[in-house]
Parts: C-alpha cells; structure tokens; sequence
C-alpha cells in the first residue's frame, strides 16, 4: 500500500495513499511505526482523506495497530471523509480510534502538543541584573520573583513543558546562587546549568556576558547547536504556539525565527522594531525608534529559534548580545530571519509597573498566562493554603491572600490588591490598589494606597517605569520584616484557607 511521510516536529504524518482500506494495510501501517520509532519520532497521526471506503477487516487493522503502538505515544487519525468517519464512528469500537477533522485539529489536541517538540531544547536567558525591576530585584533575580506565590520561571517552564519540551539551558547569573535551589513543578524537565558567574569565600559573583555571547559558548564549549535551539527572556510570560513556531522555522529555512507581536505605535520607542517583507522577511531592525521613525509596529518580543547555520556568525567574546550584534550581523551576511507573526499573548515584565499590572489584570480574569493561585473563597477573592482571615475583616475585591498569611480584625482591604505569603496585617488600617510582597508586617494604624510594599522600602507601582533604580526608596511607617514570634497566634475566629 502507498503512503506519503510527513514529520512535523516529532510526530509524524502517515497519508494513506488507497481508495479502499482492508486488513491488508496492517503490515504498511506497523512498518511505518516501526520506521518513526526508530528516527525517535514520538507520535503517529494517520491521515485518511484519500480513503473513500474502509471494510469492517480495515478498521479492525486500524485497532490492531492502536493495541500495537508504544504505550504513552499518541496516535490518532484525521481528514476521513463523511462516509468512512460515520462507518468509523458505527463501529463499537470507535473510542479506540480517535479521530480528527483536520490535521491542524489533531496536532492542537493536548495529547499530539505535549510531544511535537519532544527532544528539543530551549534556553531562558536569566543572567541580567533585572536593574529596570529595581528595587524588587535588588535580592531576587527577575525570573524568580513571585506572581501569586510562585516564580516567573515556573510559569516558562510549565509552558515548555506542553511541547514536551524536557531539556532547559539556564544561565545563572546575578543572584545565580537562587536558582541552584530552585526546582520545576514537572518532575521530567531538566534544567541544565551554565553559570555566568563564580562562588568563592565571599559567596557568588556574577559574570554576565551577552546573550549572544552565551549563545556563542553553548556552541564552542559545549556543542549544544546541534539542532533547532528555542531562546526565551526569562522575564515575559507567553502563551506562543512554540510547535507551530517551530513547523514556520522550519519551512522558511531560516536561520533565526523571532516571534513578533504588534505594539501601539504610541509604544514603540519601548521596544525593538522590525521592518518586514510581504512574506515575513526581516529587512531591517530599530533600536526604540520614536513614533515618528517606527518603520512598523512589529516588535522584537524576544523569544527565538536559531538554526544550526548560525553557528558561523557567533563570537566567542563577552558583551556580545541577541538584538544589538547577532541578529544584525546575521541581516549583514544575507542570512534568512524570518518573523513569526501569529498573535499570542505577550506579558513584559519589565519594571514594577508591569509586575504590578500584570496581577491587577489576572485578578480582573485579562490574561490567560495568569491567574491567582488557591482557593477561590468568592467570585473576587483567593486564599493560599494556610492562609487565615478574621471574621471582623473588611475586603472588597479583588483580592489574593498568600499562603500562610494573616488577616486581624479591624484590617480594611479595597482591592485589586495581593497580600504576599506570610504576611500579617494587624489591625485597624487600610490597604488599597497596593502589592505587599511577602514576609511582609503592616501594623495597626497603616495606611498603603497604590503601593509595592516590601519590608524595608515601598514604591508607588504607577510610577515605577524603570527608572527608580537611581533613587532611594524608604519604608513606610507601620509597616517592616515580620517579628519572629513563636507565641504569636491569632485569637480572632475567622476564615482559614
């Protein structure tokens, strides 16, 4: 029997070239498993659109063959045309044989998604010093500071995971020590550590040196561009369709895909801009033009897939970045860079402010990368586990109270707001439209409006654009660490989480 392959990423596609499909098929259809397996495919997707008639033996063999196939390795088929999908669905044993109307539909289901990039890898670049993010990252590296509780980094990672993506390059830098404690929520992922940086007797040092830079020294020192390698900022939270990103790479041929998504040409002295063909083809780059320079509204997201072939144009030197010298030198030498411009959504997490928004918008159900965390006690407010609110507290949505944290009597609270892990908030005061991160104690008689409130300083979050890292930040009166009491507990009957 006549068949046409087709791999897209790891799974691949089975065309049944036949008109009528009998019990002869099963020899063709176990050889072409056996095939795929053994090129380390890890799915199986037969495509039935050319079968006008299938006998009672031929679904039989397409059973057979789902019994056959590898345990935990999907394998579905799709295109059928209505005659044969009704006889398929007929038959008592349809639930054996998952069917899909299109490819598109079968490749977008849960099952084919979570390995169409199985044995790829992926790079989250974390070594910066996040100094826009300042003063939240003056003791936490950006990708490990808390959304809801838990950090920017699980979030990637569980994204990648979807694509069965289980092998992640991580380049420690400042505060590199964290991530050596950290660990992902999917026991299969892998992270691999390539430190930018140095313990010695006063503790770490970090080294950053580019991101190209680190690009460059995956490839000279460890080989690691071997294959189609996905780079991702490890300060943006995405929900990029990584498969069908890496399905355009590969079809265009291009040596570095850069997923694209549209700005307001108000904003577009934020980010970096590209200027494109008709087909996609990057033609120019920009730097944060003013509105009035801004050749697009097309901006430079920083999430990438780098082809092998752009091994040439690393240098193995420090300071050595994506934007400002590879991409360029890559445009210089007459290399395809292909724009990826499917909509997805795209949260920067760039400065306070965007740290501030984000939560805002995921309490107020506007973003799909996020949601609060817990117990959802009513329609507008969330509780961490252990967390403990007085009866005699006041709160209006929208409002997430983080694990462990304590809630006393007389305490007023006028959402959006987040009260961070641990946090215990003594009564009577007010806290409105604010963040208290975590560890955090607000005593009675507090008043926080509008305000990213940590222990030792607190910042207004509707200005915080990235510049605060050159001014100081006091702390706010009535408000510090939390005093380490063993005998402190709360004598309010109230809500626990």
């Amino acid at each position: 029997m006549l068949m046409n392959e087709e791999d897209c990423g790891s799974i691949t596609i089975v065309q049944l070239a036949t008109h009528r499909l009998s019990a002869a098929a099963l020899p063709a259809l176990l050889a072409s498993r056996d095939k795929l397996l053994a090129r380390g495919q890890h799915g199986m997707l037969i495509d039935l659109g050319r079968v006008r008639r299938i006998t009672t033996a031929g679904i039989a063999a397409l059973v057979e063959l789902a019994a056959q196939f590898k345990p935990g390795y999907p394998l579905a088929f799709c295109n059928a045309e209505p005659t044969v999908a009704t006889q398929i669905a007929a038959s008592h044993i349809a639930t054996l044989l998952p069917h899909f109307p299109t490819r598109d539909c079968a490749l977008q289901s849960p099952p084919f998604l979570a390995r169409r990039l199985t044995g790829t890898k992926a790079l989250i670049l974390c070594a910066g010093a996040g100094s826009r993010m300042a003063p939240l990252s003056a003791a936490c590296p950006k990708p490990l500071l808390p959304l809801f509780g838990t950090p920017i980094l699980t979030y990637i990672l569980d994204h990648l995971g979807q694509f069965g993506i289980d092998d992640v390059l991580l380049n420690p830098g400042y505060h590199g020590d964290q991530f050596l404690k950290f660990r992902p929520t999917q026991p299969q992922q892998r992270l691999h550590f390539f430190n930018e940086g140095r313990h010695d007797a006063d503790g770490w040092h970090a080294e950053p040196i580019g991101s190209a830079s680190t690009l460059a020294r995956l490839h000279h020192r460890h080989n690691m561009l071997t294959s189609d390698l996905i780079v991702l900022c490890g300060d943006a939270l995405v929900d990029i369709n990584l498969a069908d990103m890496m399905r355009h790479h590969r079809n265009t041929g291009a040596t570095a895909t850069i997923a694209t998504a549209k700005v307001p040409r108000a904003s577009c002295q934020k980010y970096g801009i590209l200027q494109t063909d008709s087909t996609g083809r990057v033609l120019s780059f920009q730097e944060k033009p003013t509105p009035a320079q801004a050749l697009s509204n097309l901006a430079n997201t920083g999430v990438y897939i780098f082809s092998p072939t752009v091994a040439p144009y690393l240098i193995d030197a420090p300071d050595q970045d994506i934007a400002t010298h590879l991409l360029p030198s890559l445009l210089k030498n007459g290399r395809l860079i292909s724009a990826y411009e499917e909509p997805f959504e795209w949260v920067d997490l760039g400065c306070p402010h965007d740290f501030a928004q984000a939560h805002f918008d995921a309490l107020n159900a506007q973003l799909r990368t996020l949601a609060p965390a817990g117990q959802k006690m009513r329609e507008d407010l969330w509780c961490g586990k252990g967390a403990h609110l007085s009866r005699r507290t006041k709160i209006t949505g929208p409002c997430y109270i983080g694990r462990n944290a304590t809630i006393e009597k007389g305490v007023e609270i006028n959402g959006p707001c987040i009260i961070g892990d641990n946090c215990r908030i003594s009564g009577p005061s007010l806290i409105h439209n604010s963040i208290i991160l975590a560890d955090t104690q607000v005593h009675l008689g507090a008043w926080i409006d509008g305000q990213i409130t940590a222990p030792t300083w607190s910042i207004s979050h509707a200005d915080a654009d990235g510049t605060l890292a050159r001014h100081p930040h006091p702390a706010l009166d009535r408000v510090g660490p939390i005093e380490l009491s063993p005998t402190h507990v709360s004598q309010n009957k109230g809500i626990r989480a």
